[in-house]
């Protein structure tokens, strides 16, 4: 349970590092929006979006050491390298050649991540409240991950910066609510199941040691069997 903890806990800096560099969407697209400020816009929104995606991923690969699940470790420690690689590919390679409409992909393969893994969830949940909205969660992370797979693959080429700041600087502020949310969520229920377990295993002691006690009893006052 220690190690779950420490896992929702790890979910819970993701979230919040998303809604950190979310927020930018406050300021980014404004800045597209003038001529004059517009590679500056796209320096800042570059800069931010990469160094984010390989802070993401050393919070996946720190994840994937706090799993009892050998799948689940292997597919962590994946997605937690493979970001690393791409995040500093794209700091310290081709900075100077990356397109914003680029990070509408990365956007994409967060969200089908993050909605495999609620449906992961919502499948080994013991809770019907808990897997109905894993369920859901997970549906609409997957909706979100083809409609913008879509609009990489259909219409990059249509969208101005001013929108593509939008689109991905608007999603990591929905992905980190969702982030905060879940992990809140989950570490609510192992709060809830460590306050329960003491009390099931003093119930289980008491119905064990009783006949115990009874026969004690017995034998200290000669009573008849």
């Amino acid at each position: 349970m220690r190690k779950d903890v420490h896992f929702w806990i790890v979910m819970l800096l993701r979230g919040m590092l998303a809604l950190l560099v979310g927020s930018l969407v406050l300021v980014i697209p404004d800045m597209a929006r003038t001529l004059l400020l517009l590679p500056l816009a796209v320096a800042i929104a570059v800069l931010g979006l990469a160094t984010y995606g390989v802070l993401d991923s050393v919070l996946v690969l720190i994840s994937s050491f706090m799993t009892q699940s050998r799948n689940a470790r292997a597919a962590l420690l994946v997605q937690g390298s493979l970001g690393i690689f791409v995040g500093l590919l794209l700091l310290f390679v081709v900075f100077e050649k990356i397109r914003l409409e680029w990070f509408l992909l990365l956007a994409a393969l967060q969200a089908a991540y993050a909605g495999i893994g609620e449906l992961v969830v919502a499948r080994h949940s013991g809770s019907h409240a808990i897997s109905r909205w894993s369920n859901s969660a997970g549906v609409v992370a997957i909706v979100a991950a083809i409609a913008y797979f879509i609009l990489m693959l259909g219409f990059a080429s249509q969208l101005d910066p001013q929108r593509i700041s939008w689109l991905v600087y608007g999603y990591l502020v929905a992905f980190g609510i969702a982030q905060c949310i879940t992990a809140a969520r989950m570490l609510y229920a192992d709060r809830q199941a460590f306050r329960e377990t003491p009390k099931s295993i003093f119930n289980s002691s008491a119905i064990v040691f009783a006949p115990t006690i009874k026969e004690n009893e017995d034998e200290r006052y000669n009573f008849p069997r």
